[in-house]
């Protein structure tokens, strides 16, 4: 029989260590995704929180513009924002803080009118990541909003979506769209025609279409083609109210000669001025119930501070039409919703409108026909005719130079909530 001797060792005991380590690595991870993949959630539930709150509270800041202009001294976008925190789980309880800033206190806005600033923070509790650390884990999100009328920047929008010839510009003139783009939404591959030896000129063109020039037209600026069309930038403009206004007249107001100074208000059946007759408007809205706003012959025209406002009615025919051969002076408001906007067509209004002015006059403002062809012409010593057009279709004639001087103070103010941080 033979006998093996067998040799016996201790065992180190480094397993142990191994699992030992590998359990904490364990664990160390599982906090990590649990506690990491809880607070990415919430910091996504964060961030949809202080968007609404500050698109809410900006839009109260616009409702109120034309009382608190941009401020909220009352607490009522505030109380909007809060509103929409709360709907989402911030209930500004100490669990969650809501801190709303009106003007902004941070960023790029600070203290601009208008402007809204939204931080949220949620404490959000541990799991197992309390075997490392102890105390909530603060979630924080911050939005800016904006909530005012802002203005439009484009010189000339052609709304018209098919036409061909939608803009048309021909008589040999000079047209002059300063610091803006000229935009035209048809499709149509002449969608925007130059005739005549007729030059337009602008930083840049954005057309739908295409364009074409003829008979020596040119425009003169950067040419962009295929571009999406432009929505209407007041289609949320408020139509005045004429059961808050002032009636001037019940029937339709005839003017040959003479001065006449009339007052804002609801003008039944419009009014008429020919011949030598001399008009002056003071400040304010001027609605045309019917019959529209004609002004002709060789008498002046003075309106500062006017926005002339017409509703042809049913089938009515007759639109505003201001082509004298006088000095022609007008501007829109200066304040309120309807700052910049001389000349306003109710939007499903078919009827041509037409603008004309002469040597020594000066016509300020935008020119609002949605819905209808508007016509613009330009004699000889013309030299500001507007400031922004916005119309179904425009056709520029004559041939003397047209500047259409583009700023944000003298055209109408489109309305803007929206996030900017």
């Amino acid at each position: 029989m033979i006998y093996r001797y067998q040799r016996t060792e201790r065992r180190s005991g480094i397993i142990a260590v191994f699992v030992a380590t590998s359990i904490v690595a364990i664990v160390s991870m599982l906090a990590v995704s649990l506690d990491g993949g809880a607070l990415m959630s919430e910091r996504r539930h964060a961030q949809a929180t202080s968007d609404s709150a500050a698109i809410a509270a900006a839009g109260m800041l616009y409702y109120d513009y034309w009382v608190n202009n941009g401020l909220d001294p009352t607490g009522t976008a505030r109380a909007a924002g809060l509103a929409a925190a709360a709907k989402n789980g911030y209930l500004n309880d100490g669990t969650s803080t809501v801190t709303i800033n009106i003007p902004p206190l941070s960023g790029f806005y600070v203290g601009r009118a208008g402007y809204v600033e939204v931080i949220v923070q949620y404490n959000h509790p541990r799991g197992f990541s309390t075997l490392f650390a102890n105390g909530p884990v603060p979630v924080i999100s911050r939005s800016v909003a904006i909530g005012a009328p802002i203005a439009a920047q484009v010189g000339i929008l052609v709304l018209d979506p098919t036409s061909k010839d939608a803009f048309s510009a021909n008589g040999g003139g000079i047209v002059n769209v300063m610091g803006t783009p000229i935009i035209v939404d048809s499709t149509s591959q002449e969608g925007s025609i130059a005739n005549g030896g007729t030059i337009i000129s602008a930083p840049e063109f954005d057309l739908t279409g295409n364009f074409s020039t003829v008979g020596g037209g040119q425009f003169v600026g950067d040419m962009n083609i295929n571009r999406p069309p432009m929505e209407d930038p007041l289609q949320y403009m408020p139509v005045p109210d004429p059961n808050s206004l002032v009636l001037q007249s019940k029937k339709k107001l005839q003017y040959t000669n003479g001065s006449t100074t009339l007052q804002p208000g609801v003008y039944k059946g419009g009014i008429n001025a020919s011949g030598t007759a001399n008009l002056t408007l003071m400040p304010g809205v001027y609605y045309m119930q019917g019959g529209g706003f004609n002004f002709a012959g060789q008498g002046n025209l003075t309106a500062q501070g006017v926005m002339i406002y017409n509703d042809p009615g049913n089938g009515n025919a007759d639109g505003i039409s201001v082509t004298g051969q006088g000095v022609i002076n007008i501007s829109g408001p200066t304040s309120g919703v309807y700052q910049g906007l001389t000349f306003w067509q109710e939007r499903t209004s078919t009827v041509t409108g037409t603008i004309s002015g002469g040597a020594g006059s000066s016509i300020t403002g935008t020119f609002y026909f949605p819905g209808a062809l508007l016509n613009v012409n330009g004699g000889a010593g013309m030299s500001n005719l507007g400031s922004q057009y916005i119309s179904n279709q425009l056709n520029i004639t004559g041939g003397g130079t047209i500047n259409v001087q583009w700023t944000p103070y003298t055209v109408a103010r489109r309305r803007t909530i929206a996030l900017v941080e």
